[in-house]
């Protein structure tokens, strides 16, 4: 899907009760525990016959003390810097502004509005000279924050696409994306383990005239001692290693 769109799905909302007393953070959305500060995400990629692609990725994100995910940063393989991303929250813990850069430049900002009561209903996307180029209407929310479906349009007022997508408490298992044409540019299915981590994944995307499915499996290698996995496997249904992920956490002091 469209980086916007993934934007929009990451942001976070938190549930209040009656005595406002925050219920659910972007950690609990991302089945993270513990006080997480940092999560450092190094990706390897691996080849048909199994050697390491030259396209290894690290990905940053950072949290505050309440467990809202606060920036992103994703380097490439030599370091560099290719996309800087910020999350503004409203008082309440709700996700007001996305803002992407690259080299200092902006490269998409997306701002989100809520009914007051926790619930998002409408966004609005800004291109690289920060014009307006879209908007979503008919978002829905479920009781974890997530913002799980809505229509994007063009500024024409023309659908630009469509989300729909499932969970299972806060953890994605699958959905349906569709684009202008109204045909589905994504559909998966995920399914989880006992402890709400993907097991497996098995989805297609179409883009133009072609299309493009996965059937992966993960495998989890390691944890550390907040019960996060810091190492996972994936393959594809020939058994073969497709990538690792090794990831490094920091956390607050309790």
């Amino acid at each position: 899907m469209k980086s916007v769109i993934m934007a929009l799905l990451a942001v976070s909302l938190i549930a209040c009760n009656s005595s406002q007393t925050r219920k659910n953070t972007d950690l609990v959305q991302q089945n993270l525990k513990g006080k997480v500060q940092t999560l450092e995400e190094r990706t390897t990629n691996f080849d048909s016959t199994g050697k390491a692609k030259p396209d290894s990725t690290v990905g940053i994100s950072g949290y505050n003390a309440e467990g809202y995910n606060t920036t992103y940063t994703s380097k490439d393989s030599s370091g560099k810097i290719t996309v800087s991303q910020t999350i503004a929250h409203n008082p309440d813990g709700t996700a007001s502004e996305v803002k992407a850069t690259k080299d200092g430049k902006q490269t998409f900002r997306v701002t989100i509005e809520t009914d007051g009561k926790g619930n998002y209903t409408t966004a609005k996307t800004y291109d690289s000279t920060d014009k307006q180029d879209s908007y979503y209407t008919d978002l829905k929310t479920n009781e974890y924050g997530i913002t799980y479906s809505g229509k994007q349009y063009f500024m024409s007022g023309k659908v630009k696409s469509t989300f729909d997508m499932k969970y299972e408490g806060p953890n994605f298992v699958g959905g349906v994306a569709t684009d202008s044409t109204g045909k589905p540019s994504y559909q998966g299915t995920v399914k989880l383990n006992e402890k709400g981590d993907a097991m497996e994944e098995h989805y297609t995307t179409h883009e133009k005239d072609s299309s493009i499915t996965k059937n992966l499996m993960y495998k989890y290698d390691s944890y550390d001692d907040k019960g996060n996995w810091t190492e996972r496997t994936t393959t594809d249904d020939k058994g073969k290693k497709t990538a690792v992920i090794k990831r490094t956490f920091t956390y607050y002091k309790d």
